[in-house]
């Protein structure tokens, strides 16, 4: 590794995001701290302060990574079928859930220190995991108003999120122990049939 000071502030910002990423994997983000990323990437807590306003703002930008790697997954051929899409899109999701545990609870578990607002950068990234299945869905049900195809993207993703969770945190026995894949066809299925009008 270079010596501290060989890095630019833009190699700084990106090994500090690893080491975020790397630690909470390997010890939740409940013990994650600014001094310990910085002694893993072998810089003075003060200096990261340079880069990042507070741990919030770390947690944030490794985030930002986190939720670029899921839509790149989520991405389907344009030439798919608006179910195709969304089944994809939820397998995709869930997926994470169960195999980036840590990560992905990062992203969608996270609390803002002191009430703070979540900054306008961030909220653009999450909105578009929304964009996308607003997308389909509106290819789903013609004629519906933008106020419902808003309502019933995040009715469906909230579901999705729902099983998510209990994959993420191996609940799913307390349904039953059913296979969480299953349970997002079941769900897709009767969802956007009724969607449909079908």
């Amino acid at each position: 590794m270079a010596r501290r000071n060989q890095h630019s502030r833009e190699e700084l910002r990106g090994l500090a995001i690893q080491a975020v990423r790397d630690l909470v994997v390997e010890h939740g983000l409940e013990k994650l701290s600014v001094r310990k990323v910085a002694d893993r990437i072998g810089y003075t807590a003060g200096m990261l302060y340079h880069v990042f306003s507070n741990l919030d703002d770390l947690i944030l930008n490794a985030n930002a990574d986190t939720l670029a790697q899921l839509l790149d997954a989520m991405t389907e051929p344009a030439d798919r079928s608006a179910r195709d899409q969304l089944h994809h899109m939820a397998a995709v999701y869930v997926a994470m859930a169960r195999e980036q545990t840590a990560l992905w609870k990062m992203v969608f578990m996270h609390q803002m220190q002191n009430a703070a607002e979540v900054p306008g950068w961030y909220l653009e990234k999450t909105a578009a995991l929304f964009a996308r299945v607003e997308h389909s869905m509106a290819q789903l049900a013609g004629g519906q108003s933008h106020e419902q195809i808003h309502l019933a993207a995040r009715t469906l993703w909230g579901s999705v999120h729902g099983i998510a969770v209990l994959a993420a945190d191996d609940k799913l026995v307390v349904a039953g122990d059913v296979n969480e894949q299953a349970m997002i066809e079941s769900l897709l299925q009767h969802y956007l049939n009724s969607w449909a009008g079908e």
